[in-house]
């Protein structure tokens, strides 16, 4: 079944509308999305309760707020998934988490992004090279800095859709098809 993106964007715009810009409170929706998004995709009970036909609302919200009550979800989130349930598209809840934490970068115009190199590097280098993309983004970006001694040398940076690979490992690749393809 297809999921229906117009329905799951104004669904996370309201949530996103219904909860305060504070820090703690994001934090909270994300992970509360993030765990029914989990759940609705590796619990099988789950996904069917919401998803079966034969089941009334009313069935399937006293489940639901059981749920919720048990693992405290948020309230703006329980009352998205009432609503979600309600108006039959259940399947959005495979994609929930993923459209609001990029919902939320879009409004505090950030991203979230990857440093990979092979060897540890400075937090000074980190942060001149946060600087650098973030005036070529134009948006402020969260780096998260990671090793991966597959890429021999160099450095990978992701940062939304803006990847720059300068690792030995991609230049070796490149060198390979280059001289293959002769």
């Amino acid at each position: 079944m297809k999921v229906d993106k117009k329905v799951l964007k104004r669904v996370v715009k309201v949530i996103l509308h219904k909860i305060p810009k504070e820090e703690a409170k994001l934090i909270k929706v994300s992970d509360d999305l993030s765990l029914i998004q989990e759940l609705y995709r590796k619990d099988k009970t789950f996904r069917n309760i919401i998803l079966n036909p034969r089941l009334s609302f009313e069935e399937k919200a006293k489940v639901i707020k059981a749920i919720g009550e048990k693992i405290q979800i948020d309230p703006v989130v329980l009352e998205a998934l009432l609503y979600i349930v309600k108006i039959n598209k259940g399947n959005i809840l495979k994609e929930i988490s993923r459209q609001f934490t990029f919902e939320v970068e879009k409004f505090f115009a950030t991203v979230k992004g990857e440093v990979i190199t092979a060897f540890t590097v400075d937090e000074d280098i980190i942060n001149q090279l946060k600087k650098v993309i973030e005036d070529k983004l134009g948006k402020k970006v969260e780096f998260e800095a990671k090793q991966d001694p597959d890429i021999i040398g160099g450095i990978v940076v992701k940062a939304g859709s803006y990847v720059l690979d300068a690792s030995v490992k991609s230049f070796l690749k490149k060198l390979q098809q280059q001289l293959t393809s002769y």
